[in-house]
Formats: C-alpha cells, structure tokens, sequence
C-alpha cells in the first residue's frame, strides 16, 4: 500500500489542524467593508478642497500620510499580525520644499486620475497610469509610491481607488473556482500552474514551483495545493491564501530559501509587512466576487499567522548532511538583515525561529532550495517534502 494513502501519513498535518483555535467545522465568519462609490469620490474631492483652501488662504500647500517606512508604527497581535498603532508618526508633503515638490505634484495628479477612474467606473494597472503620462512622472517607482501614500492618506484600498496591482502568481492542485466571468478554472489539469486571479504549501520561486510540476508532486500529493509568487508576495497571491484559510482552514506551509530573503518572504505570509498595515478595516469577498469588490491589503485580511515554515531550515544542512562548502557565505547585508529580524515584534510567538537565524550566523552560510539537488535531482520531490509533511518537519 502506497505510505501517502495510510491515515498514519497524514497525522502530523492533522494535529496541526486540529490545533489551530478555530471551529474547524464551520465557515469562517469573514468580515465585509465596502465602500460606495460616493464615498471614495468625496474623500478625494476633502483632500482637494483642502489643498485648494489653503493656496486660496494665501499659504503652501500640505498633505499628511501615515508613515510607512518606521517600525514605531506598527504593534504585533499574535491571531492577526502587523497592525498600525492608534497613534502613528506621520509624513507630511509639503508644496514649498524642494524635497517634496515633486511628490506633491505626482500625488495630485494621480489622485485627478483617481477621481476619473473611479467616477467613470473604470479600472488601470499601476503600469497603466504610469503611461498615461511617463514624462512626467519619470519613473515606475514613482507612480507606485504615489499610488500607496495616497491610499494610506485616504485610509482607502488601492482597489476602491480602481487602481490594480498586476498579478504574477500560480497556484497547483485539488483547487476549482469560478472567476468574476463565470469561467470554471481547475487547477489540477495544468504542467505550468494556472494564474492567481488578478481580480482575487507557499513556494518562494517559481523554479522551484515549476520542478515539483514536472515531478508530479501535486498530482501524487493530491491534499496539497501549490501556490508560488515567483518571490516577493503580491497582493493577489497574499489574499489567496487568505481567503483558502478563511473558508477551510487548511493548514499552510512556506517552502523558502533558508537566507534572510526567504525568512522574509515567509513572515510577509504569516504576519504581514510594515509597509502594507497602514488601514484600518478592510474587505474580503468570494472568489466569483473579487472583480467586483474593492480587497484591503491590512494584516488582519490578508496575513495568516498559522503559517509555518516547512523549510528550507538552515538546520536541515546538518540534518540532511548537506555540504556547507556547497552553500552562499553570508554577507554583511545578510548580516545586517539577520539583526533587523531578530528584533522583530513577533520573535518571541514564533517559537523555533529565532534559533534557525542564529544558526545561519553560526554557520555563516545561508542555502537555497536548489541546494537539495546536490544530494539527488529527486531528493525535493520525493524525500524531502514527503518527509516533513509525515513527521511534522516544520516550525
């Protein structure tokens, strides 16, 4: 009898589940905010208006956002994550200083943008309003900050600002849904992973994702649903995973590099990122909905604190017998990243974690996934990860 049809394979990922303080048995009660068309309209036109009051008054104009690049912003709650403090530090644009007058001006003209979109009904990319005027605002990066200092002033998601973020997930696996069009996706008659809806076991690259395909890893794993963001986590990819966990509270594990990246990338999973914690509230919808209804991207909606990392752990290098001489030297940005983790809010609820990092200081190595086909082309597929989901490899 094959070991993954015994029950006894299995009960590792059971206990987990059973250990999750949820009613496992019930739908998730999930939350809705949705803001009327009106009311976004009206936020834009109070921030224009007051901008018009004060150059009208005879001073310079100003505008305040939360800040979003401090730490001192953000507190940590175990069963939701990263949350904004009730009294963040804030950034103030100011039209008269050299520094900010491009910023001003870029703000005001893609909230004018804004204002249409959402007026008219329409929607555009982040890429999109960067070409309705890319002399002007010079840059990508640019239009992208713009974009989230706005909704962060406005305390609005970038969805109900009909502004979209461009969607590079795919996900693998006992999954069917029906998007926004009525189309029937299933995602287990697919070689290269079908795309997570842009209108919507974590796997850091899409390398990665793409050999467990060829392995049929998802095919002889049927319980097991496969989704990478080819890297950093995008918004879609995030709120996937979310919506998976609020309907069915499956367990979920992330398979990432063991250096400071992937660590990274892992927690953005579980407890969210400061650059992304600056609303309130938010909205959740169904998948046939997600088209037509504006999603936050606030820890509470999007982060999912049961996450575990199932590896690659920088103890599976002794573990496995991997050589060290085969895997990256740590760099003194890898060093200075190790110590910006380690002081970390959450550290002390994420029990296991702060031993791998030290670890990785100890050793002074960090290793990637594909260190693993040193010790067979098969060794992922067929040892490793059946391995840790049998006897709980994971913290």
């Amino acid at each position: 009898m094959d070991p993954i049809a015994r029950p006894e394979f299995w009960s590792c990922l059971d206990k987990l589940y059973h250990s999750f303080p949820i009613e496992n048995d019930k739908p998730a009660n999930i939350p809705k905010r949705i803001l009327s068309k009106a009311d976004v309209l009206q936020k834009i036109q109070t921030v224009m208006n007051d901008v018009m009051g004060q150059m009208s008054s005879g001073e310079s104009p100003t505008m305040k956002h939360i800040n979003r690049s401090t730490w001192e912003n953000i507190s940590f709650k175990e069963n939701i994550g990263l949350q904004m403090v009730n009294d963040p530090k804030m950034t103030t644009v100011r039209y008269e200083s050299p520094q900010s007058t491009k910023k001003f001006a870029l703000m005001i003209k893609v909230m004018s943008i804004m204002f249409t979109l959402v007026q008219t009904d329409k929607y555009c990319t982040k890429r999109d309003l960067f070409y309705q005027d890319p002399t002007f605002f010079g840059n990508q990066m640019a239009v992208d900050e713009a974009v989230d200092n706005i909704s962060c002033m406005l305390q609005i998601p970038r969805w109900h600002l009909h502004v979209l973020g461009t969607s590079k997930g795919l996900l693998a696996g006992d999954l069917s849904f029906q998007d926004a069009d009525g189309n029937f996706t299933s995602c287990n008659s697919t070689k290269n992973g079908v795309m997570v809806p842009s209108h919507v076991m974590g796997i850091k690259k899409d390398a990665t994702f793409q050999k467990l395909l060829d392995d049929g890893f998802h095919l002889k794993f049927k319980q097991c649903i496969l989704v990478t963001a080819k890297g950093f986590p995008d918004m879609n990819t995030r709120l996937l995973l979310k919506l998976l966990w609020d309907k069915f509270h499956i367990p979920m594990l992330a398979l990432v590099d063991a250096d400071p990246h992937g660590i990274e990338i892992m927690l953005i999973y579980k407890y969210g990122s400061k650059a992304s914690n600056h609303f309130q509230r938010a909205s959740m919808a169904s998948i046939s909905d997600i088209s037509k209804k504006a999603l936050a991207f606030e820890s509470e909606y999007l982060a999912v604190p049961s996450v575990r990392w199932l590896g690659i752990l920088p103890t599976d290098i002794k573990r496995f017998g991997i050589d060290v001489d085969k895997c990256i030297s740590i760099t003194s940005g890898d060093k200075n990243k190790i110590s910006d983790l380690l002081s970390r809010p959450f550290l002390s609820s994420f029990p296991g974690l702060e031993k791998e990092i030290k670890l990785m200081l100890e050793l002074k190595v960090k290793a990637e996934i594909q260190i693993l086909d040193s010790l067979s082309p098969m060794f992922l597929s067929s040892v490793y990860l059946p391995g840790k989901l049998q006897y709980g490899g994971w913290i």
